[in-house]
């Protein structure tokens, strides 16, 4: 990996332990660029995220949406994101325009963001500095080189200039130095904006440059976010993938070769003809990722995967659930939920049926979860699953 980028995370990310075995929730800051919910930030806030949510705070009060990832620009360490949430309002105009050119040594500038929210809590909070160099890390051309302090969690907010244009996007810092930073040159982010399909107008005008210090940055609050993504705390992506190359033809030994460890023996019944067996795989170090698979005989008759931490959703409420009715499809349940289901797979024909069944986990709490049953890829059960009395009652 690039060491700009090893930098980059080393500094400016926040992480929160959600859940131990489970997710950690990250955090960083970003800043609108249009009125509908457009959103820029770096690239390395949001990668390998599960979810986005984004905090917008006006008059004091801080609303949260749910965001999907746009467009992404790994070599710059650039995003876009969308609000999605259909309770988001459109926002007034824009103050700020994007200032591409004539950016000079020692000129000052400010940014802005929410770092060590932890710590230092949500408000936004403002540095200010100059402009130290016109390139970053190691010479770069795509950054400047800056003297306002950049903390943890001011990755992907805005820096602008004295008069409130927007020149660049925090990124990176050293940590040797609190003086040293780097910020992403706008022009890199307009070469982005211009590969998303009716990508709204930009701002033309700056309309708040004639205001005192204090009034630009009450003007320009509002429109600087903090970004708040759920991420795994292991790498799910080999053993899901794997997961998909079950097929009812195989063996306790293949499978156990294809994720290269034994499986756990939970359960041995029967004898002869009739000798049941039960199986588990466990991924990531924890007893809430594995991949079961039961055995009639030595054949296959069940494979199922639990990774609580691929799939989850931030739209477990009642008026979903009653929207997921009988006859509908896994497509339009998704819909509904606005994410993709976690499948708990069942998959081998039951007298001529097609059987599937997913489960949607609330990323704030993987004990909570819909639990959706497709026969032939229609809905023909649903219901809401809550294992925090199961574990109650088992001491754990």
């Amino acid at each position: 990996m690039n060491l700009k980028y090893i930098v980059t995370m080393i500094l400016l990310y926040t992480v929160f332990n959600v859940n131990a075995q489970t997710t950690s929730m990250w955090s960083g800051s970003g800043f609108f660029i249009s009125s509908d919910g457009y959103i820029a930030t770096n690239n390395h806030v949001i990668e390998n995220g599960i979810e986005i949510f984004v905090d917008v705070f006006a008059n004091g009060i801080k609303k949260t949406y749910k965001a999907k990832i746009i467009k992404t620009d790994p070599d710059n360490d650039l995003a876009v994101i969308k609000i999605t949430d259909p309770n988001f309002k459109k926002l007034n105009s824009l103050p700020y325009a994007f200032k591409m050119m004539g950016i000079s040594v020692g000129e000052k500038v400010f940014a802005m963001g929410y770092p060590q929210i932890d710590l230092q809590g949500d408000e936004v909070k403002v540095t200010d500095g100059i402009i130290s160099s016109k390139t970053g890390f190691q010479n770069d051309n795509s950054s400047y080189q800056i003297s306002a302090p950049i903390q943890h969690g001011n990755s992907g907010g805005p820096l602008f200039d004295n008069t409130g244009n927007l020149i660049g996007i925090t990124s990176s810092g050293l940590t040797s130095s609190q003086n040293v930073g780097w910020a992403i040159k706008v022009t890199y982010l307009n070469n982005l904006l211009d590969l998303i399909p009716n990508f709204p107008h930009l701002p033309l005008k700056t309309t708040i440059t004639e205001l005192s210090f204090t009034r630009k940055i009450k003007s320009l609050s509002r429109f600087v976010v903090l970004i708040r993504v759920s991420k795994p705390n292991c790498d799910l992506k080999t053993p899901s993938e794997l997961f998909y190359k079950i097929n009812s033809t195989s063996s306790y030994q293949e499978i156990s070769s294809l994720f290269k460890q034994a499986g756990d023996n939970y359960r041995t019944n029967g004898s002869g003809s009739s000798t049941i067996q039960f199986f588990k795989w466990y991924f990531c170090d924890n007893s809430e990722t594995y991949v079961d698979c039961w055995f009639k005989n030595n054949k296959l008759i069940l494979a199922m995967k639990s990774f609580k931490n691929e799939m989850c959703s931030s739209t477990l409420t009642d008026e979903n659930y009653k929207l997921i009715k009988t006859g509908v499809s896994y497509t339009e349940v998704n819909n509904i939920m606005q994410s993709e289901g976690d499948k708990y797979r069942t998959d081998f024909k039951e007298d001529g049926n097609n059987i599937v069944f997913y489960r949607w986990y609330d990323c704030r709490n993987t004990d909570l979860y819909f639990e959706v049953w497709f026969m032939n890829g229609k809905v023909y059960l649903v219901r809401k699953g809550d294992d925090r009395e199961l574990k109650r009652i088992l001491g754990k």
